[in-house]
């Protein structure tokens, strides 16, 4: 018996449908995945090659250190440094200076500045300011920073400093000599005029500056006397000689200290000794004796002039007059009584 299997229409169209479908879906996907292709390589073909940028290099070729403003107590110098960049492009470039104290360790300042932007292959400075202790000894290091990584660092040592002279003391005049005259001596004291000969080593002239005059008793550092006077303008690369009156006790040295003042800072001090009861030794013995002075001996009346031009008026006039030794005479008559029996014998 033949079985006749009956064939519903509408279940071929719903097979043909779904056919269709999936092919619409693989083809899209495929579609889909073609263009990501595309797109992906085409993305990979517009990106340029990656060319590699070394870091800034800096190296330090040179440092100065120059003072700028000294004080009593503190100096500001400034820090030059002179900087090579080699290759690399620089990234906010900084320069960092720490002052080290040398003695210590410890760190006394620091500053930093920022670097020039240049081109490679350029040198370029940097400079800043920073104040220190002037009675210190220190190491400035320098540290040069790139993009916040150290790049190059150096050192240099400066010691010395309290040699520099402060602002408030500068002056050209230094006190060359000084004479001491007795002027007289009575009931136990002596006058002693002390000539101070200023010598002004600038080339332009001195302002007026308080001079004061100390005698001060070298054993005991008493101070016998002290007067104050005015130095005047002192012409430029020239000396003058001012003039003051101390009265002292006979039979005693001193220290005599000068002092220069600007306003309420002393300049600067000398010293120089003033021997009224000197001592000498005695080989034989190796002890030292007191020899006694008269100091009225050494006393001319009215003084003697300090500079030329200054004698007094109607002061008595002290001419070179030879004087012999004793005993010179005898020797003299001696040498003419030689010679005369010499010449009888020639004769």
């Amino acid at each position: 018996m033949q079985t006749v299997r009956f064939i519903n229409y509408h279940d071929q169209k719903d097979v043909g449908i779904m056919k269709s479908e999936n092919v619409l879906i693989t083809l899209v996907a495929a579609i889909l995945v073609v263009s990501l292709a595309i797109v992906l390589i085409n993305s990979d073909a517009l990106i340029t090659e990656t060319v590699y940028k070394p870091s800034a290099s800096f190296s330090i070729r040179e440092v100065d250190v120059k003072p700028v403003e000294v004080t009593s107590s503190l100096i500001e110098v400034n820090v030059t440094a002179y900087i090579y960049h080699g290759e690399g492009e620089a990234k906010n470039a900084m320069m960092l200076i720490r002052a080290i104290n040398s003695n210590t360790g410890l760190l006394e300042s620091e500053v930093s500045t920022l670097i020039p932007e240049s081109d490679r292959d350029k040198t370029v400075t940097a400079s800043a300011k920073l104040k220190v202790d002037r009675n210190g000894n220190y190491d400035f290091r320098i540290l040069l920073y790139d993009n916040g990584s150290i790049r190059e660092s150096g050192s240099v040592g400066i010691k010395g400093l309290n040699a520099l002279t402060p602002a408030a003391k500068m002056s050209g005049v230094s006190v060359n000599n000084i004479d001491f005259i007795v002027t007289a001596a009575s009931g136990g004291r002596a006058s002693i005029r002390s000539d101070v000969y200023l010598e002004n080593k600038w080339a332009a002239p001195s302002e007026n500056m308080n001079m004061i005059v100390k005698a001060r008793q070298a054993e005991s550092n008493l101070l016998a006397d002290k007067r104050s006077s005015e130095t005047g303008i002192v012409a430029g690369e020239a000396t003058s000689v001012k003039s003051v009156q101390l009265d002292v006790p006979e039979g005693y040295n001193y220290m005599m200290v000068v002092e220069l003042w600007k306003g309420d800072v002393m300049v600067n001090t000398w010293e120089k000794a003033l021997m009224l009861a000197p001592t000498k030794t005695v080989p034989k013995e190796s002890q030292e004796k007191k020899m006694n002075i008269e100091v009225t001996k050494f006393v001319r009346e009215g003084g003697a002039p300090s500079v030329p031009g200054e004698m007094d008026k109607g002061a008595p006039s002290y001419a070179a007059t030879p004087k012999m030794e004793p005993g010179f005479e005898a020797i003299v008559a001696i040498a003419a009584l030689i010679l005369v029996i010499a010449l009888r014998r020639r004769l």
